[in-house]
């Protein structure tokens, strides 16, 4: 009779950490997830706020009001942002890469930086604009 009560408590206790680890893994599934979701969510800030500051850069091109500092922009000088240099928490800038002119365009590569500190997104794109 004894021994059996020894086999249930030892059972009860076995089961007991087996739940315990199962419910522990459980919470570390779900605290991992939301990390991940935090995350992912700062970076689609980054994202859209960067896709923001290119569609301000191709505004000011179709304009030709595309400045560098207050002057017109040369290759590798840092594009003026004006107040979309900090969109949303997110420090913005661009940078005029190469322009090239064509006899029947002018192309212009772009790299646009979104950076708060803790997430940053990078677009580089080219846009050709027709004489």
């Amino acid at each position: 009779m004894k021994s059996e009560k020894g086999v249930a408590l030892i059972t009860t206790l076995v089961l007991g950490l087996i739940a315990l680890v199962i419910v522990g893994g459980l919470i570390y599934m779900l605290t991992s997830g939301t990390q991940i979701s935090g995350k992912e969510k700062k970076y689609s800030l980054a994202l859209e706020a960067a896709k923001g500051a290119s569609e301000y850069i191709i505004e000011k091109i179709l304009s030709g009001n595309l400045t560098c500092g207050g002057n017109p922009c040369s290759d590798g000088n840092n594009i003026d942002l004006g107040s979309y240099s900090n969109l949303g928490g997110f420090n913005v800038s661009a940078k005029l890469l190469k322009k090239i002119n064509t006899t029947t365009a002018t192309v212009f590569a772009i790299e646009i930086n979104a950076n708060s500190g803790e997430e940053r997104a990078s677009i580089d794109f080219v846009y050709s604009l027709s004489q």
